[in-house]
């Protein structure tokens, strides 16, 4: 069963490549004496980690951008031939520095491809980077065991992520869920401290409010929860599309007749050629996420971003392009979850279904469902839009979707493996 859990985990949409890719390390023993070491250093790197990432939204609010941060809006016209060309020319220019990088410096360069790309406008989450880059730094340490680097890469993580969303229990899960499925104490402590690490900075430097606006709600009744778990069990059915949508984009890309070095390029033409019709659907889109739950959306907006979000998402990702996956998924999801709820409400008009909730039901659905991660979902959802009144009804739909996924995606118990010695 174990078995079987690790491999639909890591069937899923992946966070960032490496995270639910990598194959887990040996549990090393490590000895009394290193552990308050260890637990420090965990503390450290996500303090580092969260003052990494307050510095990437402070240049990214200071310079023009094409991708939307919370609490930022972005005015970006139609038929603008920057938008087309921003991404092309970034993504043309990564590639051309790769093309004579040795694999050790792309693997350095790597996560800031993934924000330069992001920054230009590629429809991925700044999440990604914030995943990738304490793999990629403990990948070059020297000292050490394999479980201590990926004990220190777990808790920069966790502190990166709760900074950025102001979650620290759906980052604590979320890396749990993907990273640490052999669990040890150490690495539970580590990963919690680094959580409450990021959390107390975000505090500090951002203040307590929450990170997605939203009005507050009633509690729900049981034909209200009826509705949303079924937008959980349809977002969920779109989760196991969008997953075999992504393989087959990435299929149809190697299939190409030259260097996988150059696909990125094709995918930025892809990405600016639908910014240029339509330049909404450009960038992480943290800023629709606030449209969602207010109910400042049209349903020509709705169709655009629960559709082509997840087109473009699988394209870029598909074409080899770093970068998060949640931030898409959770607009997506959250156009689909209105979608759905105001054809419910229209098929059951003595149903009181809420909008605001139906939104924030199908973003966090799609996150459980796309990345196959549960308690982590449910988490998100109300520490950042700290409405508490939400949680019965986003618990119906993530199982749902969860569920739904389970039960579709293929799973094959998995053969031993002969597991890597350290990070590479």
């Amino acid at each position: 069963m174990k078995s079987i859990f690790q491999l639909f985990i890591k069937g899923g949409i992946p966070v960032t490549a490496p995270v639910n890719t990598e194959i887990s390390v040996p549990v090393n023993h490590i000895t009394g004496r290193t552990v308050p070491v260890l637990l420090c250093m965990s503390v450290t790197v996500a303090a580092a980690a969260a003052m990494i990432t307050e510095g990437l939204i402070m240049a990214m609010q200071a310079l023009s951008t094409y991708s939307g941060l919370p609490g930022m809006s972005r005015d970006l016209d139609e038929h603008d031939l920057l938008v087309l060309l921003i991404p092309v020319i970034v993504t043309l220019a990564i590639a051309v520095l790769f093309r004579y990088a040795g694999e050790k410096v792309q693997q350095l360069l790597r996560p800031v491809q993934s924000i330069l790309s992001i920054n230009a406008g590629i429809p991925l989450g700044l999440e990604g980077p914030m995943a990738d880059l304490p793999l990629v730094v403990a990948g070059q340490v020297k000292k050490g065991g394999a479980r201590e680097k990926q004990i220190l890469a777990a808790a920069a993580m966790t502190g990166g992520i709760t900074f950025l969303f102001g979650s620290p229990l759906a980052a604590i899960a979320l890396i749990i869920e993907l990273l640490m499925v052999e669990l040890t104490w150490i690495g539970i402590t580590a990963v919690i401290l680094a959580g409450g690490t990021g959390m107390l900075l975000h505090y500090w430097l951002t203040g307590s409010d929450p990170v997605f606006m939203m009005p507050e709600v009633t509690m729900a009744g049981v034909p209200a929860l009826l509705g949303y778990t079924v937008t959980g069990l349809l977002v969920g059915l779109v989760a196991v599309l969008a997953k075999k949508m992504l393989n087959g984009i990435g299929n149809l890309f190697r299939m190409l007749p030259f260097d996988k070095l150059w696909w990125p390029v094709i995918g930025a033409i892809i990405t600016g050629i639908v910014g240029y019709f339509s330049p909404e659907i450009l960038g992480a889109g943290y800023e629709h996420i606030d449209s969602l739950l207010l109910g400042q959306v049209t349903l020509q907006f709705l169709i655009v971003m629960a559709v082509g979000k997840l087109l473009l998402m699988s394209i870029t990702v598909g074409s080899g392009i770093p970068g998060g996956t949640i931030a898409p998924l959770l607009v997506s999801g959250g156009a689909l979850g209105l979608f759905v709820t105001f054809l419910l409400q229209f098929m059951f008009p003595g149903v009181q279904l809420n909008f605001a909730l139906a939104a924030l039901v199908g973003m966090t659905a799609m996150f459980a469902g796309g990345n196959r991660v549960l308690p982590a979902a449910i988490f998100f959802a109300i520490e950042t839009t700290h409405v508490t009144n939400a949680l019965l009804p986003v618990i119906c739909g993530c199982t749902a979707a969860y569920l739904v996924v389970f039960l579709l995606a293929k799973k094959k118990v998995a053969q031993p493996a002969v597991l890597p010695e350290k990070i590479s």
